[in-house]
Parts: C-alpha cells; structure tokens; sequence
C-alpha cells in the first residue's frame, strides 16, 4: 500500500516518501476516525506536524526534490536498482531517519509516566 510513495509519490518529487509514511503511522497512533471530531483531527495533524519538523531540523527538507536536488518530476518509470543507483540516493539513510524519529516517539509515550 506504501509502495506508490517512492519519488516523492510516484516519481512527483514532492514530499519525501520516508516523510508520507510517518504521517501514516501518525494516522494509526493518533486516529481520528470522524473528522467532525475537531479536537481528534487537531491531535493527528499535531503529530503529523511534529514528525515532518524533525525530519526536516535533520535533513534541511521533507520534500524529495530537495533532498536530491532534482527539480521536476521525473517520468514513471522507476530507476533500475543496481549499487550505483544507490551510492547517488540518500533514500536509504532518510527511511532509518524516519523510523528512527518514529521509534523515538514510541519510546517517549512508553516512558510518560501514566495519568
């Protein structure tokens, strides 16, 4: 279900696919299953929010182009996956940085002390 995410979603090279997919696992930490329920929304968007600006505070961007000063879309079809693709994308170190940033959260919730 994540896989068109990639490119910055599809090859768009708008917001980094590392940043969607927090913003997903925000959705499913903070849900907010009717969106009348303004107070439930505000709390998605707060974390949302959260994980994109430490995200950007690490890497200067959410968004791919920038990360990989590219600036326009590119067609869809994907790069081929060989080790030279990889040396020239910081893909890989902006996933572990979103899981990082992510797991992080978790352990901060883990430890509050309960109310």
């Amino acid at each position: 279900i994540s896989g068109p995410l990639g490119g910055g979603m599809g090859r768009l090279r708008e917001v980094c696919g590392a940043v969607s997919g927090m913003s997903l696992i925000a959705g499913f930490l903070a849900p907010c299953p009717d969106p009348a329920v303004r107070q439930a929304k505000a709390a998605t968007y707060a974390l949302v929010q959260e994980f994109a600006e430490r995200f950007r505070a690490e890497n200067g961007a959410i968004v791919c182009r920038d990360l990989l000063g590219r600036l326009r879309k590119e067609e869809p079809v994907p790069a081929e996956r060989t080790a030279e693709y990889y040396k020239k994308r910081p893909c890989v170190e902006l996933v572990a940085c979103a899981a990082r940033i992510v797991g992080e959260y978790l352990q901060r919730q883990n430890a509050a002390p309960e109310e």
